[in-house]
This record gives structure tokens, sequence and C-alpha cells, in this order.
């Protein structure tokens, strides 16, 4: 085996070759009795109706794989088709169903990591047994059998491969798996004399489900796989069969490897392929045309039950949006609560593709009934490019905001039933903003945005800035803001709609300026702020993971008190724990009342340890997570900011706490406690005791 590994580097075509492309053919199919399908989020696709009448999904494409020393894997699909649908499902793309390459470290089958026999770290969690010598291709060949050390390790397969006797080269593969659902795949290989390489000329694979339930995750839904106990079935089984044939191995490039960055890509003219495009495919497969006739009738059932309907839905769904024609109504205005307007009664959204491709109109209008005050925002933007996906817009908006809650543009929007921290929030500032922004995705891994505005500033308390010999309690700001997250590890795909992640990567990091410039536009103050933060996550094979976040912020020149700082509050100012019984937040900090720190420059630091799911039943899988939250900061000139009574942070805030996610319908409880230099005399007042809600849409 160490021979094997040590020779590997000159047997691995990705790493004996500095370059190379081969064309490939793969059809996916998935069939069996649709009662084997459950589960809500499955429901929502309407698939399970689809498969009730055709019994099968089926999906195929051909590819030209490309490679590079310097940039990597990608794989350019140049032909793709899913019946029924007028263009292909992209997410589906997203799914790594098999490793392309028998050697890659770790060994995926249906986006889970297992742990490749082929490996330093198989050495380590494999047993090797070697077997009779064969003959493939016409070259000797031995048999080695593998199975784990350890039979209740989750990320182990067991299973054969034919090594040649002269290269130590991979001849032949095969990974199996008898967990929750059963496994099989399979790489072959054909010796290629000139190259003294061995390429993988073929790759199956096959799951058949079993009777505990396993979540898949297809078109962006979960959706579970078998049947509750005791409900067994007839027919129950459900089956996925992938099947791929690589060939006309070059070791030259023949044509543009195209954007660095992207693993995949989807060209605009792989989705206008006539039927007779397949035929050679198929025969070349071995498959005929007659076993995918009956395919075909999928497109009448699709369009019958209008699944491309409800997967868009879904889709938009996710990210907060309700798409009724050209209009998607957007979810997160519909209603709110927080201590400054009570319910916030409202709806907003915008236009889609479905009116005008590169046009769009949007707003909201919300009410507050405890204010008794209309609050609005207009927008309208045109598209510049659809490969960059770069937007000019426009805006006006007329709201509240949170006092010194500091944004990033580009963070990626996140859609919940509630904000948990705005039933919480007590204080405000108005403003009225016009301005213009421009939105583009500079490279795959970069999103970037640029925004002018000009802003009108009004109190709801009896806050006042005095940088001066004056006192403002209304003002007017001018700013230039620039933005731009970057993922460095994470894996894109284009399609002919954009880009997507198709695997998310760490760490990932945020930057933004911005500069206020004084008697632009009647501007009263000139500063210039910095932001930064970055995120990093380890997943563990047992689905435990560990987060870490850091975010810093700076702030020189005037800033009044509303744009500045702070450590995200989320204790109300009340007087005993159940008085301050409320919903926990994401990354706040529980124990820390609201406007009681406020700084000029700050640094904030996470820690969050999430175990595996505890398996109580079926409907009951609590999550535990252990917490741990820092912060630091100071501010200068606090003399400057009138009629309002704070601290500041210079020793440094500690808190730790944990969550119990998930004990009934999404619903969960946290304890958090206050230590170190801002421990309260009073014990209770450095508790939290909160709910937690996660929902997964």
């Amino acid at each position: 085996m160490k021979e094997i590994l040590l020779k590997s580097p000159s047997n691995d075509i990705e790493q004996a070759l500095d370059k190379f492309q081969y064309k490939s053919y793969e059809n996916l199919k998935i069939t069996g009795d649709p009662e084997a399908i459950t589960g809500p989020g499955y429901k929502k696709t309407e698939l399970r109706k689809t498969l009730k009448q055709t019994d099968v999904f089926f999906a195929e494409k051909t590819s030209t794989y490309l490679y590079t020393e310097e940039y990597g894997l990608k794989e350019q699909i140049t032909g793709a088709d899913m019946p029924g649908f007028d263009e292909p499902v992209y997410p589906i793309y997203n799914i790594n169903f098999q490793s392309v390459n028998a050697y890659h470290s770790p060994y995926i089958i249906f986006d889970r990591e297992f742990i490749n026999p082929i490996s330093e770290k198989g050495i380590r969690n494999y047993f090797y047994q070697k077997k009779q010598d064969s003959v493939i291709d016409g070259r000797p060949v031995t048999r080695i059998d593998f199975q784990p050390i350890n039979d209740r390790n989750p990320s182990t397969l067991n299973g054969s491969f034919y090594v040649d006797k002269e290269t130590k080269a991979l001849a032949r593969a095969v990974f199996s798996n008898t967990g929750k659902l059963e496994v099989q795949a399979i790489h072959n290989f054909v010796y290629e004399e000139d190259l003294k390489l061995w390429f993988h000329t073929e790759r199956f694979l096959s799951i058949k489900k079993e009777k505990d339930k396993k979540e898949l995750e297809l078109f962006g839904a979960r959706f579970q796989v078998g049947i509750e106990k005791g409900k067994k079935k007839e027919n129950e089984d459900l089956y996925v069969f992938l099947k791929a044939i690589n060939y006309d191995l070059e070791t030259s490039l023949k044509q543009d490897y195209g954007r660095p960055g992207l693993i995949k890509e989807v060209l605009e003219e792989s989705i206008t392929k006539p039927d007779n495009y397949w035929t050679e495919f198929r025969v070349r497969a071995d498959n005929t045309n007659d076993e995918f006739a009956s395919y075909k009738t999928i497109d009448s059932v699709v369009i019958a039950t209008n699944v491309t309907q409800k997967l868009e839905t879904l889709d938009k769904f996710k990210v907060g949006y309700y798409p009724v024609g050209f209009f998607d109504i957007d979810l997160k205005y519909l209603v709110k609560y927080n201590n400054y307007e009570a319910f916030r009664l409202g709806i907003g959204g915008t236009t889609n593709e479905k009116l005008f491709e590169n046009l769009r109109f949007g707003g909201y209008v919300a009410y507050g009934t405890k204010d008794k005050k209309l609050k609005f925002n207009v927008n309208t933007g045109y598209r510049l490019s659809k490969e960059n996906n770069t937007w000019l817009n426009v805006f006006y908006t007329d709201d509240i905001n949170e006092f010194a809650a500091e944004s990033f543009l580009t963070d990626a929007r996140v859609y919940s039933l509630f904000e948990p921290r705005l039933v919480n929030i007590p204080t405000f500032y108005k403003y009225r903003e016009v301005g213009t922004s421009l939105q583009q995705r500079l490279l795959p891994s970069v999103l970037s945005e640029v925004s002018l505005s000009r802003k009108q500033i009004d109190q709801t308390t009896t806050y006042a800035f005095q940088p001066g010999s004056d006192p403002f309690d209304q003002y007017t700001l001018s700013e230039l803001k620039v933005g731009a997250r970057w993922s460095p590890y994470s894996d894109y795909m284009r399609t002919p709609k954009g880009y997507e992640e198709t695997t998310a990567g760490y760490p990932v990091f945020s930057a933004q300026l911005t500069k206020g410039f004084k008697d632009v536009l009647d501007a009263d103050f000139n500063y210039l702020k910095v932001s930064a933060k970055g995120a990093y996550t380890i997943v563990q094979s047992d689905k435990s993971r560990t987060e870490f976040s850091v975010e810093g912020h700076y702030a020189s020149g005037e800033v009044p008190l509303t744009h500045l700082f702070h450590a995200y509050p989320n204790a109300p100012n009340k007087e005993t724990i159940f008085k301050r019984f409320s919903v926990a937040g994401r990354r706040s900090f529980e124990t820390m009342f609201f406007n009681e720190f406020f700084s000029d420059r700050i640094a904030i630091g996470q820690i969050k340890h999430e175990f595996a799911p505890f398996k109580i039943a079926s409907f009951l899988q609590p999550e535990l997570v252990l917490i741990s939250r820092y912060a630091i900061g100071n501010l200068d000139d606090k003399q400057q900011h009138l009629n309002v009574d704070f601290q500041t942070l210079e020793h440094g805030y500690l808190e730790s706490g944990f969550e119990l996610n998930k004990l009934l319908y999404g619903f969960g409880i946290s304890a958090a406690y206050r230590y170190g230099a801002y421990h309260l005399p009073t014990f209770e007042d450095n508790i939290s005791l909160k709910f937690t809600f996660y929902l997964e849409l």
C-alpha cells in the first residue's frame, strides 16, 4: 500500500500530466416506488406526483473535462437534457453524485465524504488483504480487498481495487457501503500505452434504499428515502443509477479553458440540443433509443403537474420570496415586531425576468401600529451584464434603522420567519435616503458593491451629536461605500442563468470602506469607516461542526452615535431573567443589554461547536451547541454624544453558554452567562435564558 501511494503521483492522471482533456457522456436515472419517498420538503416540489405516474426521473449530459496544473479540473457541459423541463434544473448539477477520479481524497458519493482507501488517511483506517492475480487490458494486475478497521466509522467503505503489478496504478476500483443506503461505485480503466497511464473510461454508481430513512438533497430541497418502520409495503425499493463513459483523451487543450475558478460550466448551447444529438452517445454507452423512449413521457407529466413552477417557487421561497407571475413577493416584509413600532405590517417585492429580462422594479410599504407611521422604499435596477450579474440600481427609502448597526453591503441574503434581535431592539433613528449602487460579481469567488447615497437623519430619542460648538439632532450624511466578499475556497458553476456556488468553502472574508463627505450635497460631517470580518467552519464526518468568526470595525472623524458600532447586544433592558426571556440571535451577545456599550473601534470573536444531532426518535433529533463570545473596543470623545448614557469596551466582554436547538418544530432553548471585567454585581443580571428558532426551508 505504501508503494501504491508513493507511485500515485505518476499514476493519477491529474498529477502525472500538466494538462489534458477528455470527453464524457453521463446519464442519471432515479426510479422505483414513489411511496418510498416521504418528507415535507419533497412534497413541496410535487415530484412525488411525477414519479407516481412515470416511475422514473431521468437526466443525461455530455461534457468536456479540461485540466491544467495551474487551475485544476473543470467540467464544461456541452449537452444537457432533463425530460419535462424547458431547461435543466441547474441545482442538480451542484450535487456531486460520485467522484470522477478514483484517486480523489476524500472520495465523494452523493455529496458525502468518505475516506479513500488509497490515501495516507486510508492506511490508518482500513485493513487490506491481497487476493488473486488476474489480467485487465492485457496487463497483469493484483486484487486487493479493503475493509474498515472500525465498522462503526460512517466515513469508511468496503470494496476492492485492482493494481497493475508493474506500475502499481489502479486498473479497476470498486467502492461499496451497506449502511442506511446500499451503495456501489465502480471505476474501470484502460491502459494508454503511449502515455504509460491507466485512463478511467467508465464510471458506475448505484444506490438502493433500505428500510431506514436517509435524507437526500435534490433540486435544492430535502426529501427522505425510506418508509416508517411498521408500514412496509411491497415494491418499496427506490434506486439511483448513474453511468458515465469517458473517451477521446488528449494531452493538450484543444479549446479554451475559460475562466479560472469555475469547476463547472453549463454552456449556453447545451440546452438546445435536438433529440437525435443523443443517439450516438447512448450507443457508445451500450444503451439504445428504445430504453430511453419511455423517459420522454415524462415531458407531458411534468407539464401537467406544474413541476417547473413548483421548483421555481421552492427555490425562491428558500431566500424569502414567493413568485406570483412576474412579481416576487418579499416575505420578510409581511409581519415584524419591535419595541418602537410594535407590529410592523407591510408588503414588498420585485419584478422578475418574466416581465423584463434586464430591468426590475421593486420596493416595499410598511406601517407601525405603535408609531402609526408609514415607511417605504422604491427602487429600480438595470442589468449591464448577465454573466457577471452586474446591476446598476437607483433607490429611495424613508424608514427607521437601529442605532450603531453596521451592515455589510455584500452579506448574503438570509431569510427567516422572523428576525430574532428585531423583537428586542429599543432604539432607532429615522432616515430618508436617496442613492445609487453598482452590484457585480468581479470573479466567481468575489462579490462586490459600490454605493453612493445621501441620508437625512432624524432622532426618535433625545440623542444629539456635538462635534463642535453646536449640537445636532438632525443632520445630513453623504456617503461612498465600497464592499467586497471573497470566498477563495468555494467551488462555483456557471449556467445560462449566471453563477452558482456548488460547494461552500472556508474561510470567507468580507471588507467594506465607508467615506462620509462634508459639504457634498449639504452633508454635515467628514469621516472614514473601515470594517472587515472572516468566518471559518470545520465539519466533521459525524456531522458535528465548529465555527470560528472574527469581526472588526474602525471609525475616525466626525461620526454620530447612530453610525458607530455595537457588539450586537440582545438583552432587553428589564429587571428579571424571565422578563428578559425572548428570542436568541445568531451572532448576538445574549447577556449584553441594549445601549450598554458603543465604540468607534471594536473587535468581536465567536466560537461555536455544534455536536451531531441526538437521534432520540425520527421526530426528535435535538442539536447541542456550545458558544463563547468576546468583544473589546473603545471610544474617543465620548463627551460629543449627548443625552445618552453608555460604557465602552476597553476591558473586554466575555460570555459563554449553550443552545439546545430543534426540540419542537424548530424551537429550542438557550442559556448564557456573563463573566470577566463586565460581570454585574447581581447574579441573575449575568444570566440569559431564551428560546431559539432554526427552521430549514
